[in-house]
C-alpha cells in the first residue's frame, strides 16, 4: 500500500469516528432521560398551575443556584382564582409521600406540603424520585384536635386565606408553607463537604396538596 493510500485510508477511519461521536452525542441529548442530563438553562425559580377546585398552586424558591454553604428558601402556598367562596372538602390523596414534605408544625390536617429530591423531575416523571427526608425541629406540640373537613377560599382574587372550622371553633388559615433547605447546621447530605454542605448535582423542589396536585422546580449546586 503506498503512502498517499495509507494516508487516505486514515482520513477515511478518522472520519468515521468524528461522525459516530457526532451520532452518539445527539442521540444522549434527545434519548437520555432529563433527570440524568439534565437541561440546565429550563430552571425556573417560580412556577403555578390552575387547579380545577378554583384557586391556584404556586411554588417558588430564591434561587436556582445556591452559593457554596448556602442553601435554597422553598415557598408553596395557594390562593382563590374565583370571584366566589369555594368551599374545597378535603381529600387527603397525596401523590407523594405526606411524611417527606414540610407542611406547617403543630397543626393537624394542613392542606399543602413542600419537600426536595436529588435529581431532575418535572411534572412528567416526579413520581420517580424520592422526598429527601427533611429534619423535623424539636418541638413539643398539644395535643391537637382534628383537622378541619373543608376550606372556605375567601373570594378576593389572589387570597391565601380560607375559613376552617377546628373542634367547633372558626379560625382563618393563611394556605401557605416554606422550609429553608439546606441552611440548618445539622442538614447536611451524605456526599456534601460539611455540616451544611450539599452534595453537588441538580436538585427538584416540589409543593403537593391534598388534592393530588404536585409542581415542581429544579436548582443547582455546583
Amino acid at each position: 500500500m503506498s503512502s498517499d493510500d495509507a494516508a487516505y485510508h486514515r482520513s477515511v477511519r478518522n472520519m468515521s469516528l468524528v461522525l459516530a461521536a457526532i451520532v452518539i452525542t445527539i442521540f444522549a441529548a434527545i434519548f437520555v432521560p432529563p433527570y440524568v442530563n439534565p437541561n440546565h438553562d429550563v430552571f425556573q425559580s417560580s412556577v403555578s398551575m390552575d387547579s380545577p377546585f378554583g384557586f391556584t398552586l404556586h411554588l417558588t424558591i430564591n434561587t436556582t443556584s445556591p452559593a457554596p454553604g448556602s442553601g435554597v428558601l422553598i415557598m408553596g402556598w395557594l390562593n382563590s382564582t374565583s370571584g366566589s367562596v369555594e368551599n374545597l372538602t378535603t381529600a387527603n390523596s397525596w401523590a407523594l409521600d405526606q411524611n417527606g414534605l414540610r407542611g406547617k408544625i403543630c397543626t393537624s390536617g394542613w392542606p399543602i406540603g413542600v419537600g426536595v429530591m436529588k435529581g431532575h423531575y418535572t411534572q412528567d416523571n416526579y413520581t420517580l424520585g424520592t422526598l429527601i427526608p427533611l429534619p423535623r425541629p424539636l418541638v413539643s406540640c398539644p395535643v391537637q384536635a382534628a383537622g378541619p373537613s373543608y376550606f372556605l377560599l375567601k373570594p378576593q382574587p389572589h387570597s391565601s386565606q380560607a375559613f376552617v372550622e377546628i373542634g367547633g371553633v372558626p379560625q382563618v388559615w393563611t394556605i401557605q408553607t416554606s422550609y429553608a433547605f439546606g441552611y440548618a447546621p445539622n442538614e447536611g447530605l451524605p456526599g456534601g463537604s460539611g455540616p451544611n454542605q450539599l452534595p453537588s448535582g441538580v436538585y427538584t423542589a416540589v409543593v403537593a396538596d391534598e388534592w393530588g396536585e404536585v409542581l415542581t422546580t429544579n436548582f443547582l449546586v455546583r
